[in-house]
């Protein structure tokens, strides 16, 4: 199957910095319809907010 990535624009409240935010994240959908995390213009993965983010949640 070929890689399928698209670009996702998220905004709401970033925990990290105390503000509402715009974030645009790369996803990978995968074999059985959910999508994966390929990369996003925050710091998601190392924010301590990470296990409770928002914004991310939206596209995931």
């Amino acid at each position: 199957m070929e890689d399928r990535i698209t670009e996702e624009f998220v905004s709401g409240f970033c925990k990290s910095q105390n503000q509402t935010r715009m974030v645009i994240c790369e996803l990978e959908e995968n074999e059985d319809g959910s999508k994966s995390l390929v990369s996003s213009d925050c710091a998601y993965g190392v924010c301590e907010h990470s296990s409770d983010c928002l914004l991310i949640r939206q596209v995931l």
